[in-house]
């Protein structure tokens, strides 16, 4: 995560491979599972990632998650992320 954070524009718009635990878990937003992961690593207090994927799972699960990197995404109502997974996709 720390890598992806530091060099998030050399990944913009790329497929990556990323795991970690499931740190927060909401289903049902916008038609997908909003997930956030911890790898234990961290990039100026970074330390998690949001994923939007298709599927199901629950804190606390160590999961691979595969999708798209996109950068500086605004939602409205506040939710703008400077780094997020898109189209993702749990790997088993």
């Amino acid at each position: 995560i720390a890598e992806l954070i530091k060099n998030s524009s050399s990944y913009s718009g790329k497929k990556i491979k990323l795991t970690g635990e499931v740190t927060k878990y909401n289903e049902n937003i916008m038609g997908k599972t909003w997930i956030h992961i911890e790898d234990g690593t961290s990039y100026k207090g970074q330390n998690d990632m949001t994923i939007m994927i298709d599927g199901v799972t629950k804190n606390g699960n160590v999961v691979s998650v595969e999708g798209v990197v996109s950068l500086n995404k605004d939602f409205g109502s506040g939710y703008f992320f400077p780094v997020i997974i898109e189209d993702g996709q749990l790997i088993k």
